[in-house]
């Protein structure tokens, strides 16, 4: 009887437990979604952003958002609906921005010209509402191409502001 409880009170008090490696560590995880679609309303009840992803994951450990092969429609009064799209993107905690990588392009409005934004990695922010990156932009309108370091673009009013290292090809 005093073995047993000897044992009993080592089980409850921890001892014999063996901590878990760096592999077997249970992973904090909030939600995950497979072929995900969220959508954020504007002030007239339409879809103003839309975005669809392969699937979409919550870190517990600082409640950000990962998201994997994603695609975002931007609709706006002026300039359209924007497309981006990007291999991955993480959304921080406190949700200002959306910091996309891997082949991020972003195509305007076909009725706006279509033009098409290239580059490595870019940040929206959801609150300003414009994009922008540090990286190497190429810039396409029809035949012409514009190629700069640094973009910063107002996706509401269409413009759009290369940073540095401009470069153009104006084909007639």
């Amino acid at each position: 009887a005093l073995a047993g409880a000897v044992l009993l009170f080592e089980l409850l008090a921890g001892r014999g437990r063996e901590e878990l490696g760096p592999g077997e560590r249970e992973e904090r995880h909030g939600y995950y979604m497979d072929d995900a679609t969220l959508t954020e309303m504007g002030a007239d009840g339409k879809p103003r952003i839309v975005v669809n992803a392969a699937n979409i994951e919550q870190e517990l450990t600082d409640d950000s958002v990962i998201l994997r092969d994603l695609r975002l429609n931007y609709a706006t009064a002026d300039s359209g609906i924007w497309t981006v799209t990007a291999k991955s993107g993480r959304m921080p905690p406190d949700r200002s921005s959306l910091m996309l990588a891997g082949e991020v392009i972003i195509r305007g409005s076909e009725d706006q010209g279509s033009p098409v934004i290239v580059t490595d990695r870019l940040t929206y922010d959801t609150t300003a509402y414009y994009i922008q990156t540090p990286e190497f932009v190429s810039i396409r309108f029809g035949n012409h191409v514009l190629g700069g370091r640094g973009l910063r673009a107002n996706l509401n009013t269409g413009t759009l502001r290369l940073e540095s290292n401009v470069n153009g090809r104006f084909t007639p």
